[in-house]
């Protein structure tokens, strides 16, 4: 069980490095700095899903941790309002973590979903994650 709950800790540090919402150190308390805003995850039976915003509200990133099963054909996206936005398909396996970034977005003062789009299996999201950039 500890080995276990040491994993969890290890995969949830590394989906918020890839995020690029663990900040360093000597960011923290820069009143210059660009507001981030998340992560959002939730747990699949296979691994996590997570969206951030970043670049004050013009990047969205959605990041996917696969732990166990199949490999999967999925395409990252995210949804605001009724509109999903999704990448070309990507093929994830047990081990990966996978980031896609949507640059130059026009979030607004909106709340997005992170949306993971899975051959055969359907969608899964992300709870909301409102822009802090605006």
């Amino acid at each position: 069980m500890r080995n276990h709950t040491r994993a969890g800790v290890v995969l949830a540090a590394s989906l918020l490095a890839a995020a690029g919402l663990a900040a360093p150190a000597s960011a923290a308390g820069s009143a210059a700095a660009v507001r981030n805003a998340g992560p959002s995850c939730t747990s699949l039976s296979n691994g996590t899903l997570c969206v951030g915003i970043l670049d004050g509200g013009r990047t969205v990133n959605v990041v996917y941790g696969k732990t166990g099963g199949s490999p999967v054909t999925v395409k990252f996206g995210y949804r605001k309002g009724n509109t999903k936005h999704l990448s070309n398909a990507y093929t994830v396996k047990k081990g990966d973590t996978k980031t896609y970034k949507f640059k130059n977005q026009n979030l607004g003062c909106s709340t997005i979903y992170g949306l993971l789009a899975v051959a055969d299996q359907g969608n899964f999201e992300t709870p909301g994650l409102h822009n802090t950039g605006c």
